[in-house]
């Protein structure tokens, strides 16, 4: 087949480009490697922006196709000495977070563009992308193993970390920072343990909790790099959790699902396009998950990038604003990598990465790192310029 745009993934920023094009009548395809029954599964990210809402908003897909209705306006920092509560909420002028988890967001546009007789091709996965002067073409095989071969004006890689489009591309520059830590990622089946999101920097190492909705809760705990699935059994994630939590025995019997582990590590390809292809999301850029800035930077790219394929495929046919799409989101998507990083480094995590010259970190880096710490959170609490900052950076929300 032949059709003026092709995307390939079906996650936040596939679905939202999917729904902007249909609305423009704007002919496409999106190949998604996964079965239409195994779309809007996976437990990730929950955390929506208010520019990210906003930006939604304005697209005629927030308030219709999504209702955002949880909100989440204070973090805690607690250690065993401390614990501090920030209203960044208040200090935003009300614009907080939107509790909305990305497998119930994914699942729910998937599920309208279906109803929509939209053309979403599941259980094919794009092996070769090759981009030709006039065109695009996309080749791999579908679910039953039969060969496929797509060709497009224009290709939108928004497959992830691993993007055939994004190997694609010829010599693009990449940043690349990666921790020699883990966090191990859990789901429980139980209402959250308070109303607002925790980060707990204890001796044992990191642990948060975060909302995703009332009867389900996402927990993060430190781990090694060594370590596997198999070395967190449910009682360790239990007890290690209630000891790093500092929440005694409040989760003695929540069940945990869905466990893995989060890479820490960020990247970036810059530029975000070539030629006739183009990156959103994780194929363009991954971020720690400190913060929750990758849906939102995912969904954000994909806003403005169907804003350019409108431009140039719609009635305008202007393509000014696709030549323009790396250029205008890179800045954003490095002030987001910034305070993610700081987030991470200066608040999060409890122990230091450990010196390849040694297999542990001495305990006087551990108990300076611990100190350093504890002055951060106070300076949070005590100084209102430093609190303003952090509270529009966290929300996703500009300074007026």
């Amino acid at each position: 087949m032949k059709v003026p745009v092709g995307i390939v993934g079906a996650g936040p920023a596939g679905l939202v480009i999917a729904h902007m094009l249909h609305r423009e009548d704007i002919p496409f395809v999106l190949l998604e490697r996964s079965p239409a029954e195994a779309v809007g599964q996976h437990a990730k990210a929950g955390m929506i922006e208010h520019r990210t809402v906003e930006l939604l908003r304005r697209e005629s897909i927030a308030d219709t196709i999504l209702s955002f209705t949880i909100q989440n306006g204070r973090c805690e920092f607690r250690t065993p000495a401390d614990s501090v509560v920030l209203d960044y909420g208040a200090l935003t002028g009300g614009r907080t977070h939107y509790v909305y988890p990305q497998f119930a967001l994914v699942d729910k546009l998937f599920r309208e563009l279906k109803r929509r007789d939209v053309d979403i091709r599941c259980g094919h996965s794009v092996v070769r992308v090759r981009e030709e002067p006039d065109e695009v073409l996309l080749s791999g095989l579908a679910a039953d193993g039969a060969p496929f071969e797509v060709t497009c004006e224009v290709v939108v890689g928004c497959e992830g970390a691993r993007s055939a489009v994004a190997a694609a591309m010829p010599a693009p520059t990449v940043s690349e920072q990666r921790l020699p830590v883990r966090w191990l990622a859990v789901m429980a089946a139980a209402a959250p343990l308070t109303d607002h999101t925790i980060y707990a920097a204890h001796p044992r190492g990191f642990a948060g909790h975060l909302r995703r909705a009332p009867t389900s809760t996402r927990y993060y705990l430190e781990a090694a790099a060594t370590e596997t699935v198999a070395d967190w059994p449910q009682e360790r994630i239990r007890s290690e959790l209630s000891t790093r939590l500092m929440v005694g025995d409040r989760l003695a019997d929540v069940p945990f699902s869905d466990v893995g582990f989060v890479d820490l590590r960020a990247r970036i390809i810059e530029p975000m396009q070539h030629g006739r292809l183009y990156l959103a999301g994780d194929a363009a850029h991954v971020i720690p998950p400190a913060g929750g800035k990758g849906m939102n930077l995912a969904i954000q790219d994909a806003v403005e990038l169907a804003r350019g394929l409108i431009d140039r495929f719609g009635r305008a046919n202007d393509g000014t604003r696709l030549v323009g799409y790396s250029a205008g989101r890179l800045p954003a998507i490095w002030r987001a990598q910034a305070f993610s990083n700081w987030h991470l480094n200066v608040i999060m995590l409890a122990k230091p990465p450990s010196d390849p010259a040694r297999s542990e970190p001495s305990a006087d880096v551990g108990a300076f790192r611990s100190i350093l710490r504890q002055g951060w959170v106070s300076a949070l609490q005590n100084d209102p310029i430093l609190a303003r900052w952090f509270a529009h950076s966290y929300a996703g929300a500009d300074p007026v």
